[in-house]
């Protein structure tokens, strides 16, 4: 019996959340943002924006919608880049 409510319980989780497909739109947004500010190598355009804000945006994304594995990686790596930045990645740039 646990273990029908427990699919019970996966199963609403999962009908409550979004389509893949409409979260891209979505993604798109967040990824243009995030890479544009975190690569414009311009440290006072990234600082006048809160970095939590987009993490709880990008949190949110994945938190409210069914995102397929690709989506799920675009997500990480927005969070990694955001990471780097406020290590201060951004502002030493690498000779590629």
């Amino acid at each position: 019996m646990g273990k029908s409510k427990a699919l019970q319980a996966t199963r609403a989780t999962q009908a409550a959340l979004k389509p893949a497909r409409v979260a891209d739109a979505q993604l798109d947004h967040l990824e243009r943002m995030i890479r544009s500010l975190a690569l414009s190598g311009d440290a006072k355009a990234f600082s006048c924006l809160d970095r939590d804000y987009w993490k709880r945006r990008l949190a949110a994304l994945g938190d409210e919608s069914d995102l397929v594995s690709t989506q799920r990686a675009r997500v990480l790596r927005l969070f990694e880049l955001l990471a780097r930045e406020r290590a201060g990645a951004g502002s030493g740039k690498a000779a590629a």
